[in-house]
C-alpha cells in the first residue's frame, strides 16, 4: 500500500470517528440532558386537570341559624362522547332516552324526554362532558342503570353538591336563587382573582345570593387525573391535588322566626281578604265595590334603631329549591305568569302603591315645618278646625256646595263628618278634610313654597330608593310640577297632561293622585319619624364571616340624612299616631281591641303601639289596604308596613295583620319556624290525622294496634294507634296538629272569613 492509500484511509477513519463521535453527543443530549424535560412532557400529555367546585358560603339569621346551605345530592348524568360512540339510530336513541325518563319517574323525579334531548344537546357542555339529566335521584337508579351499561351506554350517577334552602319557601324573596351562568353573565361579571367563571358555573340571580355573589363564590380547586388514550381514568395524582376555598358566610339581621310568623299571617290575611263579601262604596252607598281579589301584598318589619331589616314578606311566593338544576320552562313560566300573581316579583321592594293616609304623617310635617299652621286661613295646630264631611275649594269661589263644578268638590270617606279636629285628631280619624285645606293652602299661598309635601315626604325618603343591599329595588315616584313636566316631555303619548293645579295638590296631600311608595321606603319613613329623624339605610346583611370564624366585613347602621323636626311637633303626632289604635275613634281600634276583623285584644297598657291605616283607591279595582306603625310609642323597637292589594280598607285588613304580628313579637310568643323538611311532613301527615281524629271518637282504633311504623315497606307516611304519623323520620303528633287546623276553621267561622 502507498503513501498515497494510507493518507485517504487515516482520513475516512478520522471522519468516521468524528461522526461517531457527533452521534454519541447527541444521544448522550437527547437521553441525559432533556430526559426530564421529555418526561414531563410525556406526563403531561397523559394528564387531565379538573376543577373542583367550592363550596358556596352559608347563609345564616341573626341568631346563627343556617337558612342556606349545601347538601349533597346524586345526579344522573349521560357522557355524549360515549352515546355517540354506541351509533345509536334515530328511532333506537329516541327509544333509549325514552326509557331513560321512564325510569326517573318512576324513581319521583317527573323528567320528559325532550328535557332529556334538550339538556344533550345544550352548546355550553363539551363532548366529553358528562350531561346533568336529573337531581335527588335514588340509589334504586344507581342500579338500575349500573346493571345495563350496554343497552344505555354514558350513563352515570354521581355525586354533587347543591344548593339547600333548609325553610323552603321563606324569605325567599330576600335570599334569591342560584343558577347556571348566562353568556351575559359570562361576559359582564369581573370577578375576583381566583374566582373566575366557566359555562354552567352556579351564579346567584337574586336577592342577597346575587348582591353578595363575589363573598359567597369559593376559589375552585383542582385535581390531576392519568388518563388512557382512550380517554379512561386511570389514577387520580395525589401530589397535585389543590383543595377547593370555600365562599364566605353572610349573617343576616332577619330573624327566621319573625319572618315565619309574618309570611303566616300575610297568607292568611290575602285569604281572609279573598274569602270577604265586597262593601258598600262610601261615596255611592247604593253600589258595592269591586270584588277583593287581593292578588298579594307585603310586610316590612325595620328596627328603627339602626335600620336592620327583622323581616321582609311579599306573598305569593316560591320555593327557591325547585332551582336546583335549574327552572324547567314550564316552571319558569307559571312563577312569572301575572295570571299567577307573579311569585318572583318582590313586592317588598319593586312594588309600588299609593300611599293613601299613611302620607298625612308628611303632609302634617310640611305645614308645621314650612309655617303652615296660622298663617292665612289655617288655623294653628292645637287649634280645632271644623270638619263637615266635604271641602269645597277656596279657588272655587262662592259655589252650591250641593252641585259643586267638577274638581270643586273632595269629601271624607262615606262623606263622614268628624266636626271639630286639630293636628292630633286628624291623625286619629283620618280627617281628609283637614289635610286637604293644607294642600290647598300650600299652593295657593305665595309664602310657602308650592312643593312643600313632597319636599317634607322627600326628607323621609320617600320617591328616593332607600339603598338597601337587594336588587331590583323601585324608587317610587312623587309628583311635582317639574316632574309632571318632564314626563310629559319624555313620553307625551304615555302621559298626555303636564300641568298642575291646587286639585293635584290637595290629592297629593292625601297620598293619592300620582304618588307611590314602596312598602319597604314608607316602613324607612315611619321608622325615620320614630327614631327622632334619623334615616338609615336599611340594612339586611350584618357580616360577612371567612369559614374560619374571621369576620371579613361588618356592616353596622348607615346614616343617610337626619330629618328636621320639632319637639312640639313631634309630641303631637305621637298623640295622634297612639290614638289610631287607643282612641276608641282611631281607625285601627277595633283591629287592636276587638277580635272583629280578625283583630285582637292587644296589650296596649304595656306596649302602646303608634299606628295610621290608609286605604288607597284603584280605578276599577278594590281599595289597597296599609297600615303603618311602630312601637313601643316611646321607645321603638319596631316599625311595621304592611301593604295587601285590592283586600279593602286599611282599617279591616292590614291593621288586624300588623295587631296580631305586633302582639307576638311584644309578648315574646312568635312560634318556632318550622324546617321545610318538618311542614312537608305535617303536610303529608295531615290526612292521616284527620281519620285518626275521627276515629278517636269509636272504636275503630283497634285496628291500628298492630301498627308497626318502623315495619313498614312503602316509605309512605305511617300512622300508629297513639295518633302519631311518622314521614320520612320525621315523628308528626296528629293532637296538635288537628288543634291547629280546627282553630283555623274557628277563627275564620268567629270573623265571617275575613269579612
Amino acid at each position: 500500500m502507498n503513501e498515497a492509500s494510507r493518507y485517504r484511509m487515516r482520513l475516512l477513519a478520522i471522519i468516521g470517528l468524528s461522526m461517531f463521535v457527533a452521534l454519541g453527543a447527541r444521544l448522550w443530549y437527547l437521553q441525559v440532558m432533556i430526559s426530564e424535560q421529555a418526561a414531563v412532557t410525556a406526563r403531561s400529555n397523559i394528564t387531565r386537570v379538573i376543577a373542583v367546585p367550592a363550596p358556596r358560603g352559608r347563609i345564616l339569621d341573626v341568631k346563627g341559624r343556617t337558612l342556606v346551605g349545601n347538601r349533597l345530592t346524586t345526579v344522573l348524568t349521560m357522557n355524549r362522547y360515549e352515546l355517540a360512540q354506541a351509533e345509536l339510530g334515530g328511532d333506537e336513541l329516541l327509544d333509549t332516552l325514552t326509557e331513560i325518563a321512564i325510569e326517573i319517574n318512576r324513581s319521583g323525579n317527573l323528567v320528559k324526554v325532550v328535557d332529556v334531548q334538550r339538556a344533550l344537546e345544550d352548546p355550553s357542555y363539551g363532548l366529553y362532558d358528562d350531561v346533568p339529566i336529573a337531581h335527588d335521584v335514588g340509589e334504586d337508579l344507581l342500579v338500575f342503570f349500573g346493571e345495563r351499561p350496554e343497552r344505555f351506554p354514558g350513563v352515570r350517577v354521581a355525586e354533587a353538591t347543591v344548593r339547600s334552602y333548609l325553610y323552603g319557601n321563606i324569605a325567599t324573596h330576600l335570599l334569591g336563587w342560584v343558577g347556571s351562568i348566562n353568556d351575559r353573565e359570562l361576559q359582564s361579571r369581573r370577578p375576583p382573582v381566583g374566582k373566575e367563571y366557566r359555562l354552567r358555573d352556579q351564579i346567584g340571580k337574586s336577592g342577597v345570593e346575587l348582591m353578595f355573589e363575589d363573598d359567597l363564590r369559593g376559589v375552585a380547586g383542582r385535581k390531576v387525573v392519568e388518563v388512557d388514550r382512550l380517554g379512561e381514568i386511570q389514577r387520580e395524582r395525589d401530589d397535585l391535588y389543590l383543595a377547593p376555598i370555600p365562599g364566605a358566610d353572610l349573617v343576616l339581621s332577619i330573624d327566621v322566626d319573625v319572618q315565619f310568623l309574618v309570611e303566616t299571617e300575610l297568607e292568611r290575611a290575602i285569604y281572609r281578604a279573598r274569602a270577604a263579601e265586597p262593601e258598600a262604596d262610601p261615596d255611592r252607598p247604593d253600589q258595592l265595590s269591586p270584588a277583593f281579589d287581593a292578588p298579594g301584598g307585603a310586610v316590612v318589619i325595620l328596627d328603627p334603631r339602626n335600620g336592620d331589616v327583622v323581616a321582609m314578606a311579599s306573598f305569593p311566593s316560591y320555593d327557591p329549591n325547585m332551582s336546583i338544576g335549574g327552572f324547567a320552562p314550564e316552571q319558569w313560566a307559571v312563577l312569572n305568569d301575572p295570571a299567577n300573581d307573579l311569585p318572583m316579583f318582590n313586592r317588598a321592594i319593586q312594588g309600588e302603591y299609593a300611599p293613601g293616609s299613611t302620607f298625612k304623617l308628611f303632609t302634617a310635617h310640611a305645614a308645621w315645618h314650612a309655617g303652615v299652621f296660622g298663617v292665612g286661613a289655617i288655623p294653628r295646630a292645637d287649634e280645632l278646625w271644623d270638619d263637615p264631611g266635604a271641602y269645597i275649594l277656596r279657588g272655587c269661589g262662592d259655589v252650591d256646595p250641593r252641585d259643586p263644578p267638577p274638581g270643586c268638590r273632595y269629601r271624607n270617606a262615606g262623606e263622614k263628618p268628624y266636626e271639630d279636629v286639630d293636628l292630633i285628631r286628624s291623625l286619629t280619624v283620618s280627617s281628609d278634610v283637614y289635610y286637604y285645606r293644607i294642600g290647598e293652602s300650600i299652593y295657593i299661598n305665595p309664602e310657602h313654597p308650592d312643593t312643600a309635601i313632597q319636599d317634607a315626604a322627600g326628607s323621609y325618603g320617600l320617591g328616593l330608593e332607600t339603598g338597601i343591599t337587594l336588587p331590583f329595588e323601585q324608587d317610587g315616584y312623587m309628583p311635582t310640577p317639574a316632574n309632571r313636566r318632564q314626563r310629559n316631555e319624555e313620553n307625551p303619548v304615555a302621559f298626555p297632561e303636564w300641568g298642575w293645579s291646587t286639585g293635584d295638590n290637595v290629592i297629593t296631600a292625601i297620598g293619592q293622585g300620582e304618588v307611590l311608595v314602596t312598602p319597604l321606603q314608607l316602613a324607612n319613613a315611619f321608622a325615620t319619624f320614630a327614631n327622632g329623624g334619623v334615616r338609615h339605610a336599611p340594612n339586611v346583611v350584618t357580616r360577612v364571616v371567612a369559614r374560619d370564624g374571621t369576620v371579613v366585613r361588618q356592616f353596622g347602621p348607615r346614616v343617610l340624612s337626619e330629618v328636621e323636626m320639632d319637639p312640639g311637633f313631634r309630641w303631637r303626632v305621637l298623640e295622634g299616631l297612639g290614638g289610631v289604635t287607643a282612641d276608641e275613634e282611631g281607625t285601627a281600634y277595633k283591629a287592636f281591641n276587638s277580635t272583629v276583623t280578625g283583630g285582637i285584644k292587644f296589650p296596649l297598657e304595656r306596649f302602646q303601639v303608634g299606628g295610621k291605616t290608609g286605604t288607597a283607591e284603584v280605578r276599577g279595582k278594590a281599595d289597597t289596604s296599609l297600615f303603618a306603625a311602630f312601637g313601643p310609642l316611646r321607645e321603638p323597637t319596631h316599625a311595621v308596613v304592611a301593604i295587601l292589594e285590592e283586600a279593602g280598607f286599611g282599617s279591616r285588613v292590614a291593621a288586624p295583620l300588623v295587631a296580631r304580628i305586633l302582639e307576638q313579637v311584644f309578648e315574646g310568643t312568635v312560634p318556632e319556624a318550622p324546617l321545610a323538611a318538618v311542614r312537608y311532613a305535617r303536610s303529608a301527615a295531615l290526612p292521616l290525622c284527620l281519620e285518626w281524629y275521627e276515629w278517636r271518637s269509636g272504636n275503630t282504633l283497634d285496628r291500628l294496634d298492630a301498627a308497626d311504623p318502623s315495619s313498614a315497606e312503602t316509605g309512605g307516611p305511617e300512622l300508629d294507634a297513639s295518633g302519631t304519623v311518622r314521614v320520612r323520620g320525621i315523628r308528626v303528633d296528629c293532637d296538635d296538629l288537628v288543634d291547629e287546623v280546627l282553630a283555623v276553621f274557628e277563627d275564620r267561622a268567629e270573623t265571617g272569613a275575613g269579612g
